[in-house]
């Protein structure tokens, strides 16, 4: 078989990783009370990879006007996150995520408190704020290097 051809066709493997991550995404949107019904969504090819990490946005039906109808979701291999729509890109949806998760480990190896922070469903000591930390800078090698 011709490999530019192979080269230019998406594998089964990366849709069947695209779907799962979408899946977990629609998932924890569904575990808010804001998010009544999940209308439509879109994946970021350009900042996801396999099942390390998926970018989608979605638009939802919210509880009421108070909560924005469109939802970044970051999901994969790390913390969960969303963010609003203030976000206007894939690109600056992996920017804030990363400042998210840089907070966090901060504030776990300074000893301050998390209050602040956005949730991080682990526990707070050093080992896993290293641990994130790792996963957060290979992030931004792979996104947001030039």
């Amino acid at each position: 078989m011709n490999e530019d051809l192979l080269n230019e066709l998406t594998e089964m493997d990366e849709i069947h990783c695209v779907l799962n991550l979408q899946k977990e995404a629609e998932n924890y949107l569904k575990s808010f009370d804001w998010c009544l019904k999940i209308k439509k969504s879109w994946y970021d090819s350009g900042f996801s990879s396999y099942d390390i990490i998926g970018v989608f946005l979605f638009e939802i039906e919210p509880i009421n006007e108070n909560v924005d109808d469109f939802i970044w979701v970051i999901v994969g291999d790390l913390p969960t996150v969303y963010l609003d729509k203030t976000v206007t890109s894939g690109m600056e949806a992996i920017e804030v995520y990363c400042d998210l998760m840089e907070d966090w480990i901060d504030n776990v190896k300074n000893g301050q408190s998390l209050e602040e922070c956005f949730p991080v469903p682990s526990e707070p000591t050093i080992e896993n704020a290293d641990l994130l930390k790792t996963r957060i800078e290979l992030i931004k090698e792979i996104f947001l290097t030039e």
